[in-house]
């Protein structure tokens, strides 16, 4: 999925350039794309005034006065487009707002999902203020599980994908492999206080060279999440370990719990 720094930064641009306007037209290439019907879709979007625009996990969703929410899951290869009317041509999905300009999402895989109203998955945003030390300590109690699967689960952590997992726990010198249960609390607020410094800091990297664009160009942030890279910031070897169906990076010097 889209990572967290962008769908931040898309909530905000988006709020600021669509809220209050009328939600023209929705046009959707692929009926498998959607929880709902084309129909059922149009029927509850089209016509609404766009109240809000926000980040939930990873997922981008727009809410409209009559209540209803639109959540975009939105994968890290598609594109996120701001479209002026006359320069479009359809998209996976497109929202033809009063004004002219259309939110547009090009996925030439078809892999970018839409809900209309999902069922909100219960979980503690990984930025949010309820992400605390003492929050963490409880979710790392007796957990017998991978710190980097107890970072993934979005019922537990909303927010974190692979990416930013491996980043993280590099800056804060924790192997993935480290058992929850077994890391120490000082350890623990360090990795609380690097969630917070490596998501906060990408976007404000970010920012620096996208602020108000709606074409983005993602700079290149990932210090150890990166094919291409081989060495870390530090010198150290870059490791690879493929294990159910996804690659995990990191290095020798992050310490292994167990």
């Amino acid at each position: 999925m889209l990572e967290l720094p962008y769908l931040e930064i898309f909530a905000e641009n988006f709020d600021k350039k669509f809220r209050n306007k009328i939600l023209q037209k929705v046009e959707i290439s692929s009926k498998k794309s959607i929880n709902v019907s084309i129909a059922g879709l149009k029927e509850s979007l089209e016509g609404q005034e766009l109240k809000i625009v926000f980040r939930r996990g990873l997922t981008l969703c727009l809410q409209f006065k009559n209540h209803t929410v639109l959540e975009m899951h939105v994968t890290s290869r598609a594109e996120l487009l701001v479209l002026e009317g006359e320069e479009a041509s359809p998209g996976l999905l497109d929202l033809h707002f009063s004004g002219g300009q259309i939110i547009s999402v090009r996925d030439p895989l078809k892999r970018s999902t839409f809900f209309l109203n999902p069922v909100q998955i219960s979980s503690t945003d990984v930025l949010s203020k309820e992400m605390t030390v003492e929050y963490l300590k409880d979710v790392f109690l007796n957990n017998t599980r991978q710190i980097r699967d107890v970072l993934l689960d979005q019922n537990v952590i909303g927010g974190l994908d692979e990416a930013y997992a491996d980043e993280i726990l590099w800056y804060a010198e924790i192997s993935p492999f480290s058992i929850a249960g077994s890391i120490p609390l000082e350890e623990v607020k360090v990795l609380r206080r690097t969630m917070k410094y490596v998501l906060l800091d990408a976007i404000k990297q970010i920012k620096k060279v996208n602020f108000g664009a709606v074409h983005f160009v993602k700079p290149d942030l990932l210090m150890i999440h990166h094919a291409e890279k081989k060495k870390s910031p530090t010198g150290q070897n870059i490791r690879v370990k493929a294990a159910a169906g996804t690659r995990i990076y990191y290095t020798d010097e992050q310490k292994l719990y167990v």
